[in-house]
């Protein structure tokens, strides 16, 4: 269970890096596109960490 909560997580922020980036391109906002990549990755990177302590 926690293994497919913490893959999901992963691919939320994913999604969510993506979505900023689609969505800072359509309107110009590169904050948007930036500030969509700094939550991603700090939550795939943070799922990713707990994924590997096992």
């Amino acid at each position: 269970m926690k293994y497919v909560l913490l893959r999901s997580i992963q691919v939320l922020s994913l999604l969510i890096v993506l979505s900023g980036l689609i969505k800072g391109i359509s309107e110009n906002n590169v904050s948007l596109e930036l500030n969509a990549l700094i939550i991603g990755t700090v939550l795939f990177y943070f799922a990713n960490l707990l994924l590997n302590k096992n």
